[in-house]
């Protein structure tokens, strides 16, 4: 039953009575923690929230991701979460930021993409909704893998500014078909002259392209301990 829920949520997530359809029954069935998590987001989309009914809101959603959350984004823990410790569970790596809609990964914030990590945006299950990338740290490799590995197909906003994109990069992104069913591209503030601008304008004319003079991110600007505890993370990725 849970999967012919998920299933429809899936193929209409903006349908609110199918995400309240699911936490009913999570809850009937020994899944509060979830259900809760669902109508905690669900509560939280309202924009007429008080700062501190908001505040109190985040607070449940700290808690419910502290404790259950490394299990509720599978795979993708292994790429986004440090190493837990005796007093956090769910603690995000630097740069990082996971994007939650109605208890699903709607978006993430990443400073590159892999090829493993690639694989996992397309195929783990906690995934199904995923539909926006943000790269802080774009380059021209971040557009192969977003070609080569179809996630052009399943994204609908992609942040890829202030990177270290080329023409190369650009042309990549212009040849993907997919590219058309984009409601937002950002590529602003890269390495793109006229001859990648105008292959992009001609498939995707709603890209944002202004001020192509890159902002260059150093890890002289990361606290040496999260630096640390970054690599002593990223040491396990290798195994995933």
């Amino acid at each position: 039953m849970r999967d012919k829920l998920e299933k429809k949520i899936v193929d209409k997530p903006d349908d609110l009575a199918r995400h309240e359809e699911l936490a009913a029954w999570l809850e009937a069935n020994g899944d509060e923690p979830r259900a809760e998590l669902i109508r905690l987001h669900i509560a939280m989309e309202n924009t007429h929230l008080n700062r501190e009914k908001r505040f109190e809101l985040e607070l449940v959603e700290r808690r419910l991701l502290e404790a259950h959350g490394r299990k509720w984004i599978g795979e993708l823990g292994d790429f986004v979460l440090l190493k837990p410790t005796s007093e956090q569970n769910y603690r995000l790596r630097h740069g990082c930021k996971v994007l939650w809609y109605r208890g699903w990964v709607r978006g993430l914030q990443l400073d590159e993409l892999t090829l493993k990590l690639s694989k996992v945006l397309l195929h783990a299950p906690e995934m199904r909704l995923f539909n926006t990338l943000i790269l802080t740290e774009p380059v021209n490799a971040s557009c192969d893998y977003l070609h080569e590995w179809g996630l052009l197909e399943k994204l609908k906003h992609i942040d890829l500014s202030y990177g270290r994109i080329s023409d190369k990069g650009a042309q990549t992104l212009a040849a993907d078909r997919n590219i058309k069913k984009l409601d937002s591209l950002d590529l602003s503030g890269n390495q793109i002259t006229e001859e990648g601008l105008a292959p992009i304008l001609k498939t995707f004319p709603k890209v944002q392209v202004d001020d192509q003079s890159p902002i260059e991110v150093s890890r002289d600007d990361v606290p040496a301990a999260e630096v640390a505890e970054e690599e002593d993370a990223g040491s396990d990725d290798d195994d995933v």
